[in-house]
Formats: C-alpha cells, sequence, structure tokens
C-alpha cells in the first residue's frame, strides 16, 4: 500500500508541471474511480486533451471539462 500513496504522490508532482508547460491546463489532483486513484487534470474548452498520457508513472488520468476559463480572483 505505501508503494502505491508513493506512485500516486509522484505521478500527482510530475502532472502538476502540466499547469506552466501544457495549453488549457488549470488544474491537477488526486481523484478516484472505481476505488482506485488518479490523477484528474482540468482543462479550459477547447484545448486538446490528446496531449495528456492516458498513465503517468502506472496511474490513470482522467481529463476534466474545467466549465471555460479560470482567473485568479482577488482577496
Amino acid at each position: 500500500m505505501a508503494d502505491d500513496v508513493a506512485d500516486v504522490d509522484a505521478a500527482l508532482a510530475a502532472a502538476s508541471r502540466w499547469l506552466d508547460d501544457v495549453p488549457g491546463v488549470v488544474g491537477v489532483g488526486q481523484g478516484e474511480a472505481e476505488g482506485a486513484p488518479t490523477i484528474d487534470v482540468w482543462m479550459t474548452p477547447g484545448h486538446d486533451p490528446a496531449r495528456l498520457p492516458s498513465r503517468l508513472l502506472g496511474v490513470p488520468v482522467r481529463v476534466r471539462d474545467s466549465g471555460g476559463p479560470v482567473a485568479a480572483q482577488p482577496d
């Protein structure tokens, strides 16, 4: 089990680079599907999710629709 957690943590750390490297990626987080961990990646509409792998370090990658452009809000 500890190896699984390490794999997910490593995959999540690697996927966080997509925020800067892949156009349209606005969020990355850990999710779950059918009781197994996933890397969930939120993309703005109109960007190509095919630029992302289906698995990262053995963890499935799910592309989610962000629902539109995401902008930072002032405090």
